[in-house]
């Protein structure tokens, strides 16, 4: 699914799930000195957003922002005026600054110099998801070696990247959706000098840790040489013994972070199993996450939570009515309906990969089957469940057998629970087969992606709609990967792909600077349950950008939120202005679980403009 695909194709959708957000600093229990400068602050009291800050003699925690006191939890001895806590720096010793009067912070002021005017972490020009400032480290103890692969001056990691496939990049090359090594290593180098760069690290550096041997990543790449481990699993068919051993070669090179993610489920499970924390793609079950908390992370919505999404569209849109979005032969000319020329009853039945070995698939499907089958409706017929397996190699076999499986069992709506590369092969087939049923996307997998649709056949695709995970897209040229490729002083520019691998490495140093001066996987976890979400259509009607957040339900996974699409086979895209892209119903509107809104106007041109 999109868990597999992610780090090799492009999104410039994902721009802004990075997860650089707002978030309120967890506790740092300092000493003056780590952060002071050393000297007052001016007497008008001016604070780094414009208010006024009164800070008491030896204080850390007089210095406001936007009249919010920086100390958020106060040594013994302090008091705090302000009502809320915005740093979480405790003071040794003085009164807290009260925000919006004036003064000076003290001897010890606070130093803050790496704020941008609007409090942010100062990051790549025109880059948005800067979390806000924390005062500059100025040295002490930050608990040395706290967690496996950091010291007191670094933070291990691991880029974890699978073998290609030469038929999967045939595919993907026909837009432009396949990134060489030389590309990918110079990206990947550019995005650690920005996340050194910009991320407060208190003390600490990002050093990537190279595979030694055939996994030796440096010397696939010529002239850059960025380090990072390269699998030689195959992809498809995955192979999850090969994989379970990667976990423990990478685990016993003691990293303190992995980016990505295998092909099945059981290499998170061994990194968790031997206390490694990995950030993967997302997409599976809640429960899954939680069996191996907490050393997984994902970035796209968890399999739960899509789930109840994709049953809740199901159960107010489409369950027991007459199918209205498929082709002619699916509406009458099969005589599906009764009479038989009328169109029939909707009859569901939705395709996921079975690999062996991974259940993670199969158990989100259950999810979503026992929410229509009677846990918030109950479709006419149940659900018609079709696993496949993931190989490439048998993948025109696989989908001439589900082709006939759905003719035979008069399915008038599919859901494809799949990879993006899946319904290339399911769809020329249904398509040479003259059969149109309509295609539910369910959200999963990165299909939603403009260029991906375009590779699904035309006729069959003209049939497609329900919920999109991925928010309105921007030009690749205007991608926070050019951003941060600048940032980083590289010279040219990122290949087309690279904007799928920028939030990896943003969640990465997120994560360690929410975590404090001393991080643990579980103060990582804390910390990013710590921030807002952000984001959301309530707060910013904004359709290019996502609720995002680790706080209350999905703890472990960015995405929360989705809208509603149908294709459009002559919409330009906002990626490259080619026609071909997904129209977005209700101007872009977003929804989270609960709210959408029924009765949606799927391909209304008049309601929708495409």
């Amino acid at each position: 699914m999109g868990r597999r695909y992610l780090p090799f194709i492009a999104l410039a959708a994902v721009q802004v799930i990075v997860i650089a957000l707002a978030p309120s600093r967890g506790a740092v229990n300092a000493t003056a000195g780590q952060y002071g400068t050393g000297s007052s602050a001016a007497a008008n009291g001016t604070g780094a957003n414009g208010s006024s800050a009164a800070g008491s003699s030896g204080g850390l925690g007089g210095t406001s922002t936007s009249g919010a006191s920086l100390s958020g939890s106060l040594a013994s001895g302090s008091t705090s005026n302000s009502g809320s806590a915005v740093g979480g720096v405790s003071a040794s010793g003085g009164t807290s600054g009260v925000g919006g009067t004036g003064g000076s912070t003290g001897t010890a002021g606070v130093d803050r110099s790496d704020c941008a005017a609007n409090g942010a972490q100062k990051g790549p020009t025109n880059y948005p998801y800067m979390p806000p400032c924390v005062p500059v480290w100025h040295g002490g103890n930050n608990g040395g070696s706290t967690m496996t692969g950091v010291t007191s001056t670094e933070i291990r990691y691991v880029v974890y990247k699978e073998s290609s496939n030469a038929e999967v990049n045939a595919i993907l090359q026909t837009q432009g959706l396949a990134a060489t090594t030389e590309q990918s290593c110079e990206a990947d180098q550019a995005f650690n000098t920005v996340i050194n760069k910009y991320f407060s690290l208190y003390g600490r550096h990002f050093v990537p840790l190279d595979g030694s041997g055939a996994n030796n990543g440096a010397t696939n790449q010529s002239p850059c040489n960025f380090p990072y481990y390269q699998s030689q699993c195959n992809l498809t068919p995955p192979d999850p013994a090969c994989e379970v051993a990667d976990a423990k070669v990478i685990a016993a090179m003691h990293p303190a972070f992995v980016i990505g993610n295998g092909a099945t489920a059981q290499f998170a499970n061994e990194l968790s199993a031997l206390h490694i924390v990995e950030l993967g793609g997302g997409e599976q079950p809640e429960q899954y996450y939680e069996a191996n908390a907490p050393y997984f992370y994902g970035i796209l919505m968890d399999g739960t939570r899509q789930a109840r999404f994709d049953a809740e569209l199901y159960c107010k849109d489409l369950v027991n009515k007459p199918v209205k979005w498929a082709g002619p032969d699916v509406e009458t000319t099969r005589g599906w309906g009764s009479p038989p020329t009328a169109p029939p009853i909707r009859k569901l039945a939705v395709l996921f990969p079975e690999t062996d070995g991974d259940p993670t698939y199969k158990m989100y499907v259950d999810i979503f089957k026992s929410l229509v089958t009677g846990g918030e409706c109950n479709t006419k017929g149940g659900v018609l469940e079709l696993p496949y397996q993931s190989d490439i190699t048998t993948a025109q076999q696989q989908s001439d057998n589900i082709v006939q499986q759905l003719i035979q069992n008069k399915i008038t709506t599919v859901e494809c629970f799949c990879d993006p590369i899946a319904p290339v092969f399911l769809t020329n087939t249904m398509q040479q087969q003259g059969y149109f049923p309509e295609n539910l996307i369910a959200g999963v997998g990165l299909i939603d992606y403009d260029v991906l649709g375009r590779l699904y056949a035309t006729g069959e695709w003209q049939h497609a709609f329900g919920l999109s995970d991925l928010a309105l897209p921007s030009p690749i040229q205007q991608s926070w990967s050019y951003q941060w490729y600048a940032a980083a002083g590289a010279s040219g520019s990122p290949d087309a792909t690279e904007d799928a691998v920028v939030p990896f490495f943003s969640l990465m140093a997120t994560a360690f600077q929410e975590a404090g001066p001393e991080p643990t996987p579980a103060s990582i976890h804390q910390g990013l349950l710590n921030m807002p979400l952000f984001g959301g259509w309530a707060k910013t009607h904004n359709q290019t950008l996502y609720e995002i957040g680790f706080g209350g339900s999905s703890p472990w996974t960015a995405f929360r939120d989705a809208r509603l699409v149908n294709w459009s086979a002559t919409r330009p895209s906002e990626v490259d202005g080619k026609a071909g892209s997904y129209c977005p119903l209700n101007g872009g509107e977003r929804y989270d679980p609960g709210q959408l809104p029924g009765n949606a106007l799927f391909f209304d041109t008049s309601a929708n403009g495409c």
